[in-house]
């Protein structure tokens, strides 16, 4: 693994889904193995890097002294077809692929990496369909995923129902964020759809369930525009030293 500064590529063979899976990782300025890291998953990790610019976000808040040591790892969506089998929580791989991140992905990066090897010190980050799987990943798999930040999660009925009747969802600190612009606007499958009503609904169900739990309505739309400036609250609450 290249521990050089910046944003790198690689792969991964995965035994649970007999296929090699392509993923990102960000080593920053300070990396040493000499000093232990917190890790941050993030799904769509394109997206977190290109318009969400997190590996300036945490190097920003690192050199004023905010945060604790971390790495960014992330897994891009290929297309947007994968990304229904693969993210979306009643996909067909959904329930294979957070087997791989949670079996073979974060073992693999804590073999690699020097890291704390601790739910506690695991964060699953994720937008629109990402957030409902960084979700469900950490619901499913609290002792090993114990933060998530969800910006706008898909959530529908069955998804819902996954969540409130899970025990995991009372042992993790979940960040759920949703924008009020959210009620009609058009997804990139080029269908309408209404984000807002059903994560309101949420929140009103599950308010004092999880562990620790934060809950905002943001200003703008189904955006990075509206959830870049949230994110660099979010790394901070997560990771503040």
């Amino acid at each position: 693994m290249d521990k050089t500064e910046g944003i790198h590529e690689s792969t991964i063979h995965s035994e649970i889904l007999g296929e090699e899976v392509t993923f990102q990782y960000y080593i920053p300025k300070n990396y040493t193995d000499l000093y232990k890291y917190h890790t941050i998953f993030t799904f769509d990790s394109q997206d977190f890097f290109k318009y969400g610019q997190i590996d300036r976000i945490y190097e920003r808040l690192y050199k004023e002294n905010k945060i604790e040591r971390a790495i960014i790892i992330g897994i891009p969506y290929p297309t947007v077809e994968w990304r229904n089998h693969y993210f979306h929580p009643e996909g067909d791989k959904s329930t294979d692929f957070m087997r791989f991140v949670t079996k073979e992905f974060a073992p693999f990066m804590d073999k690699n990496f020097s890291t704390f090897k601790m739910g506690s010190s695991r964060i699953l980050m994720g937008e629109s369909l990402a957030g409902s799987f960084a979700l469900k990943t950490a619901i499913s798999y609290p002792n090993t995923f114990n933060k998530v930040l969800a910006f706008s999660p898909m959530i529908s009925d069955t998804f819902k129902d996954f969540i409130l009747e899970s025990p995991g969802i009372e042992k993790i600190d979940f960040y759920h964020t949703i924008g009020l612009d959210e009620k009609r606007f058009t997804t990139i499958m080029g269908k309408e759809a209404d984000f807002l009503t059903p994560n309101r609904e949420l929140n009103e169900e599950i308010e004092y369930t999880p562990y620790l739990y934060t809950y905002k309505e943001l200003e703008g739309g189904h955006i990075w525009k509206t959830w870049k400036p949230e994110l660099e609250h979010a790394v901070e609450y997560f990771i503040k030293k």
